[in-house]
């Protein structure tokens, strides 16, 4: 794991938001067929803004960063918001260069965040 950025060290050793949450709005599994990541993120909602987000998850350092980035990111942000963000915009969360083979990982969390935004 040497060349992976410090910042994806870090949140993968010490990832945010991580845990359950008591009484979510909503809550929702996805996983990563490929590879066997997966995740249950957990919402509270405050209108249409997302009031706090937690995860819990297995995966790999880039699935688990990503994850981890994403929530405090997502906190305050509404479902246009997070389509705008778009792939490239966790990409660049990231450090701008993810293997192409490795995309599945990285967006895990926020395609099952926006497909959980979706059934609101």
């Amino acid at each position: 794991m040497s060349d992976y950025k410090d910042e994806i060290i870090d949140h993968y050793k010490n990832p945010r938001n991580f845990g359950e949450m008591d009484s979510p709005d909503m809550t929702l599994t996805e996983a990563n067929a490929s590879c066997g990541d997966m995740i249950r993120i957990y919402v509270r909602m405050k209108g249409d803004e997302i009031a706090d987000i937690k995860w819990q998850g297995v995966g790999c350092a880039i699935s688990t960063a990503a994850a981890s980035i994403l929530s405090e990111k997502a906190k305050g942000m509404k479902k246009k918001d997070l389509e705008n963000l778009g792939e490239e915009g966790i990409v660049e969360m990231l450090g701008g260069e993810i293997n192409p083979g490795r995309m599945n990982c990285v967006t895990l969390a926020y395609r099952g965040l926006l497909k959980l935004l979706s059934e609101k």
